[in-house]
């Protein structure tokens, strides 16, 4: 890595470079010319060039950024036609756009033009990242699609900043990204992986930079590839042109003392704070204070909504939000930060960087650099515990994070404080000043995260076959546990809270049947244990139907497509040419009991076992038949690893192809004595 920062100086006429320590990580050598044209050749369509020039300006009203794109993409076949005869962009950048010219150049040298009307009549409804796409008509294979659109955003100053990758999906001859300032900024930036060093122009009235490279295969993304883990990106940010490097303690300053620091300015409203802590705290006012801090916290999560930020309760104390047992992503960071200093923990602020980003840097500290900030503290052994803010649509008990952090480096950082805080220090008042410490303590941890033993989703089912009636009724235990407890949980109380969303899964299930032949009836007991690994553990009652089906009065077929339901890892494709990073290694065990009123004989099968294990997981299916009257049925799917390399990809098909092998099953059953 190297990392650089230019400046222009306009009475010298010099452009400096700062160049702090550096490692290549990995480079990425571009393939040869013949070798590239092979692979273009037989792509369904490749990049003749793909140029992206940014320009960075400052005036009175602030800061523009003018972004212009042109491509020049060559489609072989129909497939090409049916992937990438598209105009894509986010609705934001759509409602941006004030030139654009789309043509395709047909094979036979005629040239058809787009229509624009159709961004021009387009409404941004207020998602930033929602995909704008629309298909590019009259295109065949042999034609080239011609695209350049500009477009300009207003931005504030801790705005100014891109990641950039020159990877796209399809092979590219030449793909160029350029950055470019007026006097009075400076572009700072940082290479990983092997990213080219730029070509820098500077004079009295610009710097200009120029990334390129050449002959570039085309990388698909999926939910688990990281391109940052692997592949040559930049970071970087424009700033003006003195600006001094940011440190942790501007972070913990600026930022955490931002989204973390209480306001004393209704004071009507503040004096509930400490009746609700008196009552919470109750008769363990001698415990102590993690005890007390346990307390508080369990109240919160039983008793206190997460509702969105009205931007007018902004200054609002915690009182106020307590008296109205709601709180928004913001005030309850307060919340946490004010309990933690009133009982006198000492604590930390933790910036950490969800997985699939890449690794955060400790030391290129700039605004972006990670995407989660929350507390840790030390309990009486000296054990760092994590405390996670409730979150819009999920609430998390001490040292459950979301697991998109588990296994991930964080940045901790603590203030320096010689002696005990200040009513000043603690809260933002009517001077509207965060408090500033003078210096930090930093250190680099490895946030905590769980194996197969913990992470895990058991399914029992227990059915008795009534064979007069032709009926199957179960009774069943479901628990689920570590990452999947907190990912399983997340997910339905995104449902409960977001309608849409509700409705749409609802509309999914009804349209695939359920999917599943086993329906719930009844819910029984429910349990939820709050500390780690958060086990949930659901019984419930049901009926067996579709799997499950009487040929005659002595004929009964099993079959396994609608019953087996694991939690795979896709491999949809035939390869990757990225690893796979998963949030965690899990088992997902599932195991059905038929019990008959009769013996039963197995006929029309021939194996009672199947299995595959390999470096990275495993997968066991086998049937058993106990006391000549009950039917076992195992199905165990495990995932070792919580990475798979693109080099034992092919492994992750084995274990998905015997799961799909083991679901087209069909077995047979005599009844006797019926």
């Amino acid at each position: 890595m190297n990392q650089s920062f230019l400046k222009l100086n306009s009475v010298k006429n010099i452009l400096l470079f700062t160049l702090l320590s550096y490692s290549n990580v990995f480079a990425y050598s571009n393939i040869s010319d013949s070798t590239f044209n092979d692979l273009c050749s037989s792509s369904d369509a490749y990049m003749l060039y793909s140029y992206t020039d940014v320009i960075y300006t400052q005036s009175i009203f602030g800061f523009s950024k003018k972004t212009f794109v042109r491509n020049k993409l060559v489609i072989n076949n129909k497939t090409g036609v049916e992937k990438h005869a598209f105009f894509n962009l986010s609705k934001y950048v759509a409602d941006r756009i004030y030139q654009l010219s789309i043509k395709t150049l047909k094979a036979d040298g005629t040239t058809l033009e787009l229509d624009l009307d159709i961004v021009k009549n387009h409404q941004f409804d207020g998602e930033k990242f929602e995909l704008f796409n629309y298909p590019i008509p009259g295109v065949e294979p042999g034609d080239t699609i011609e695209t350049f659109y500009e477009y300009s955003e207003t931005l504030k100053l801790r705005e100014l900043k891109d990641f950039v990758s020159l990877y796209d999906n399809v092979p590219s001859f030449n793909t160029e990204f350029s950055i470019r300032v007026n006097p009075g900024l400076a572009i700072r930036f940082k290479d990983y992986n092997g990213f080219p060093n730029p070509q820098v122009v500077a004079n009295d009235t610009l710097v200009y930079c120029l990334f390129k490279m050449e002959n570039l295969e085309g990388v698909s993304e999926s939910e688990y590839t990281c391109l940052p883990c692997e592949l040559p990106y930049l970071y970087y940010s424009v700033d003006k042109e003195n600006a001094e490097f940011r440190t942790w303690k501007d972070i913990y300053n600026e930022e955490f003392n931002f989204v973390t620091q209480p306001f004393l300015l209704d004071l009507e409203k503040s004096s509930y704070y400490k009746k609700w802590k008196n009552k919470v705290i109750g008769e363990a006012k001698d415990s102590t204070k993690y005890y007390k801090l346990e307390l508080l916290l369990q109240d919160i999560y039983n008793n206190i909504e997460i509702e969105a930020m009205n931007e007018e309760e902004l200054i609002k104390s915690t009182g106020y939000f307590l008296k109205q047992k709601r709180f928004d992503p913001v005030s309850i960071k307060r919340l946490y930060r004010q309990l933690l200093e009133d009982l006198e923990i000492e604590y930390f602020a933790v910036f950490a960087r969800s997985k699939r980003l890449g690794e955060i840097d400790p030391f290129y500290i700039r605004q972006g650099e990670y995407d989660h900030i929350f507390f840790a503290f030390k309990n009486s052994k000296g054990n760092l515990r994590l405390l996670y803010p409730h979150e819009l649509n999920y609430k998390y008990f001490i040292d459950e994070i979301p697991t998109s952090l588990y296994n991930v480096e964080a940045v901790i950082v603590q203030p320096f404080i010689a002696e005990k805080l200040r009513k000043r220090d603690k809260f933002i008042s009517s001077d509207l000043k965060m408090a500033e410490v003078d210096s930090v303590t930093i250190d680099v941890v490895n946030l905590p995260g769980m194996n197969t033993n913990a992470n895990y989703i058991k399914q029992v089912f227990f059915c008795d076959i009534d064979v007069k009636n032709k009926l199957a009724s179960f009774k069943s235990n479901f628990a689920v546990s570590g990452g999947l407890s907190t990912d399983l949980r997340s997910f339905f109380s995104l449902l409960e809270k977001n309608k849409e969303m509700n409705d749409l899964y609802d509309a999914l299930a009804e349209f695939e049947d359920d999917e599943t032949s086993l329906q719930i009836d009844t819910l029984l007991d429910a349990e939820l244990n709050s500390n780690s690994p958060f086990k949930y553990s659901l019984d419930a009652k049901g009926t067996l139907t579709k799997s499950l089906t009487f040929l005659n009065d002595s004929i009964v077929s099993v079959t396994f497509d609608e019953l087996i339901q694991h939690s795979q890892v896709e491999s949809d494709v035939d390869y990757t040419k990225l690893n796979y990073y998963l949030d965690y290694s899990y088992t997902d065990f599932c195991m059905l009991i038929l019990k008959f009123p009769c013996e039963i004989e197995l006929i029309s099968f021939e194996g009672y076992k199947k299995s595959v294990k390999n470096e990275i997981g495993e997968y066991l299916f086998e049937i058993e038949l106990i006391n000549n009257n009950q039917l076992i049925f195992k199905s165990n799917y495990k995932i070792l690893e919580d990475i798979i390399t693109k080099k034992s990809y092919t492994k992750l098909k084995d274990l998905n192809n015997l799961v799909e092998e083991v679901k087209n099953l069909r077995l047979l059953l005599k009844l006797k004595d019926v």
